[in-house]
């Protein structure tokens, strides 16, 4: 019963995370992989993900063709949408004017007697 309510909140969580429009740019990973490959025959895919994904500074002339690879371009697809659940107004009244105003004190509740404390000034024990 836990995995039907898991496996859908899961995979909602995982979508809302990483889009699925950023996982359906995959192939165009590996197209710009391949072009790479037809210029640099040595290039393996790990310095391929490297040079595209890394802090260094690119040295090819792609920079429009590497925008469009998969996690490069921040996209926001935060379609908010609004949810009324009540038709009217309902007033929620204060804790004050539920009390009619008075005001209480809660002082006594935090002291907590201990033998040890019985007295500020005790005569010395011998």
């Amino acid at each position: 019963m836990k995995s039907l309510f898991t496996y859908p909140l899961l995979i909602s969580i995982t979508f809302n995370v990483f889009l699925l429009e950023q996982l359906l740019k995959i192939p165009v990973l590996f197209e710009h992989f391949q072009e790479h490959q037809q210029r640099e025959t040595d290039i393996s895919f790990l310095n391929f993900l490297t040079h595209h994904y890394s802090f260094e500074k690119h040295t090819d002339k792609d920079e429009s063709r590497d925008m469009q690879l998969p996690f490069k371009s921040h996209t926001s697809h935060a379609g908010g949408f609004d949810f009324h659940a009540a038709t009217r107004f309902t007033y929620l009244p204060k804790a004050a004017e539920l009390s009619g105003g008075y005001s209480f004190s809660y002082y006594y509740l935090l002291h907590i007697p201990t033998p040890y404390q019985q007295s500020q000034f005790r005569p010395p024990r011998a």
